[in-house]
Formats: structure tokens, sequence, C-alpha cells
């Protein structure tokens, strides 16, 4: 998936690899649900974040989990 990530007032696009876990009945709800995964790598250094850097990393990994379900 293919975006934009704003952070401290710059924009950039990113993208993420995204995943579906799971597609079914909610074990507790009953309800309709979906959970997802997804994750990518960003720059520090894109969004004017470089500071202590090579001393603490440049790159940083998203890793984003989410579920979603049908009223």
């Amino acid at each position: 998936m293919t975006g934009d990530l704003t952070i401290k007032g710059i924009t950039k696009p990113v993208t993420l690899d995204v995943k579906l876990n799971k597609l079914g009945d909610h074990p507790m709800s009953k309800k309709k649900s979906a959970g997802f995964s997804a994750t990518g790598t960003i720059k520090r250094s894109d969004f004017n974040m470089a500071k202590a850097v090579p001393f603490v990393s440049d790159e940083v990994q998203l890793v984003i989990t989410a579920e979603a379900s049908k009223n």
C-alpha cells in the first residue's frame, strides 16, 4: 500500500507491505471481521529528525496491526 506520511509538517510517500491475517467471524462478538498487519521502513532524516545519526539508526521500522469489524 502506498500513501503519504506526515511527520513534523513534512510529507513523504511511504510504501507498506500489507497482509490479511484472518477473515471471518470474531470469536467474541461473532461479527464479520478482518485482521491486517502492515510493515515498512522510513528514514528519520527524511523528516528532519537525523539528530544523533549514526549513533541512533536513521531507519525506523513501522509495524501496524489492525482489526476491522462489520456492524
